[in-house]
């Protein structure tokens, strides 16, 4: 209690939360076990209210509309043809492709595929994963690599590699049996990197995967920066995943003042690891950046579970060994068509009864009259389509909300490299065909991340064109490149050259204009969410109002806990229950949604903590006790 009074303070919060802690810690069990049955309440408690809206409507045909092709439109397309009596028509502008998919470019020279960048599979990708497999009816590993690694590096060079955990125990994720106990670990206090690696058996994610990733003896980590990472524990452990008022509390501060003066992780620690990160998974610098986004960027791709960072990468392009194959599944039903070149340029409701909604495409070349509308577009999309579509005017607050939403621009660059540049650069990746890069890795990319990808050792294609013509194919997406995009294609080249040759430290001249044999430069402005602080509060419900829905990874924010490719396709679904819902439709039974994964006991234990002190103390931010007493 405070010294002025018997009111809790704030700045009491991370005091009581540590106490607490301890006295919790031996009952996990049962908290686990609490956790779990009021997660399942809820869930069945949202399925009674959705049920409870549903109207006894006579069974007719109905049609739907799916505006946009990407995972979000294709997964509602897929589980609401799962009703027969529907038809669905899934509209795309892109000319590329039907559905509008990420591929559809070639080279200019060797005329190989090119896409808007490497999209990444991770372990937890449990609904994505059933799609393809349950679906599309696809063979996982032929059409996915094994678990890859990934290295890290900041602008001070290679931090570290993230090995493949998820393979190394069955059950550590879930279980504390068989790891030390703490007075076993007392006798190496004396011996900083074996007291780590012990404590990284005993302590759950994110702790665990802090200690037992791979750290380069040139990294300027120390133990001390390290440990100062779990000052994060009380935040994380606060925010609830699928809480909608922690999605709103933490959506108000930026992912760096919680981390840099909430949560008092070290200075070395931020721009070493958690800036890197940021750049590359939530897409934007730590000050662009919500708290919430953060907290569950994090936890979904990293930190919920040994493993979670796990991530194979697509054998051949999105387009050949997934969405064609899904196009011909879909179109095989009966009641599916996909089509390209098909630009929704207005949506009205009709006046004149029968149909709900009529459709505009391409301007006045066609109109489509259908009973539902699912909007599966970007958020910069939506926020342009809003004033072309007096349905979703109608909607209370969406046009205001819908107007501030952001995108993140991004580059995506591949590289045909002659063989003896090639071999520099596999030299330079022994670890992984991954490297994970954050701002400032050259002078032009202040507030730009990248990946860069050795598609030779992920692609079968590039992997024959290795081997039969020598030539090397690397891919570099870059993140928050609005100034890169600005630039002409000889120019990002430039960069690119530059760049690849920072990251992996090689020889001054490794590379130059020669080395290159064929290239390709896509800019995709605005194409990615943006989640920067305040935007959960403009994230869409999925249901709008009686057929009008929206999917992407931008919709339900507070939801499902999942990101980008995931929550795209838990929302399409998601989007196909709700109208089956409001028109009395077999597919909301039909369709199934994998929940996020459970909490481990250890943060089952720690969220309890969280609740009761949250209970005290309703308001403010739990911070470490480092960062505590660094602000008195």
């Amino acid at each position: 209690r405070s010294q002025r009074g018997n009111r809790i303070n704030n700045e009491d919060v991370p005091v009581m939360f540590w106490l607490l802690l301890l006295l919790f810690l031996e009952t996990t069990g049962l908290v686990e076990a609490f956790v779990t049955s009021d997660r399942t309440l809820r869930h069945q408690r949202r399925g009674l209210r959705l049920q409870e809206t549903t109207g006894e409507i006579p069974a007719k045909d109905f049609s739907v509309v799916v505006v946009g092709g990407g995972w979000a439109g294709f997964s509602a397309a897929s589980a609401i043809s799962s009703s027969p009596n529907v038809q669905v028509q899934l509209l795309d502008a892109s000319p590329r492709g039907a559905g509008g998919l990420a591929g559809g470019w070639t080279s200019k020279k060797l005329k190989k595929n090119v896409e808007v960048g490497i999209h990444g599979f991770w372990r937890r990708y449990d609904n994505t994963l059933d799609t393809i497999e349950n679906e599309i009816g696809l063979d996982l590993d032929e059409t996915l690599t094994p678990f890859q690694p990934s290295v890290l590096v900041s602008e001070s060079g290679k931090v570290a590699v993230a090995p493949v955990l998820g393979e190394s125990t069955e059950n550590s994720a879930t279980t504390i049996e068989g790891v030390p106990s703490i007075p076993s670990l007392l006798p190496l206090l004396s011996d900083p990197n074996a007291f780590l690696a012990e404590t990284g058996r005993l302590l759950p994610p994110p702790l665990d995967v802090a200690i037992l990733t791979e750290f380069d003896d040139q990294s300027r980590l120390t133990v001390r920066d390290r440990i100062s990472g779990i000052g994060l524990l009380p935040a994380w452990a606060d925010m609830g995943q699928e809480n909608r008022d922690s999605w709103l509390r933490y959506d108000t501060i930026s992912a760096e003042n919680l981390f840099r003066s909430i949560a008092g992780v070290s200075p070395n620690l931020y721009r070493e690891v958690v800036s890197p990160l940021l750049h590359v998974l939530p897409m934007t610098p730590g000050y662009d950046c919500s708290a919430a986004a953060a907290l569950s960027c994090f936890h979904v791709f990293a930190l919920q579970a040994r493993g979670a960072f796990d991530v194979r990468w697509c054998r051949g392009s999105l387009t050949e060994k997934i969405f064609n194959p899904w196009i011909q599944k879909l179109q095989s039903k009966g009641n599916v068509q996909v089509r390209g070149s098909s630009k929704v340029t207005a949506i009205n409701e009709s006046k004149e009864g029968g149909k709900q909604f009529i459709v505009s495409v391409n301007g006045d070349e066609e109109v489509v009259h259908c009973d539902a509308v699912v909007l599966a577009v970007g958020a910069t999309t939506a926020g342009r389509m809003i004033d072309s579509c007096p349905p979703l005017l109608s909607v209370p607050n969406l046009a205001s909300q819908w107007k501030g939403l952001r995108g993140v621009s991004c580059v995506a660059v591949r590289l045909f490299l002659t063989k003896s540049a090639g071999d520099a650069i596999k030299a330079a990746m022994p670890d992984s065909p991954v490297v994970v890069a954050g701002p400032n890795i050259v002078p032009t990319l202040t507030e730009v991340g990248f990946c860069l990808y050795d598609l030779g050792r992920l692609q079968d294609d590039f992997r024959d064109l290795e081997s039969t013509e020598g030539i090397s194919t690397l891919e570099i997406d870059y993140f928050r490149a609005d100034d890169l995009a600005d630039q002409d294609s000889d120019g990002i080249l430039e960069v690119s050259l530059a760049a690849i040759q920072a990251c992996l430290a090689l020889a001054e001249r490794t590379l130059d204009k020669s080395s290159i044999l064929d290239s390709s430069v896509i800019r995709a402005r605005n194409a990615v969410s943006h989640f920067c602080v305040g935007s959960a509060k403009r994230s869409p419900p999925v249901r709008l109002k009686r057929g009008l829905y929206m999917a992407g990874d931008f919709v339900d924010r507070t939801g499902h806990a999942s990101w980008s490719t995931e929550k795209s396709v838990v929302t399409g679904r998601q989007a196909a229950q709700a109208f089956g819902a409001d028109f009395a439709l077999s597919c909301i039974e039909e369709t199934k949604i994998i929940p996020a994964p459970t909490d481990t006991k250890q943060l089952a234990a720690l969220r309890r903590v969280a609740s009761i002190v949250r209970g005290i103390v309703p308001e403010g931010f739990p911070s470490s006790p480092w960062a505590m007493l660094r602000t008195r």
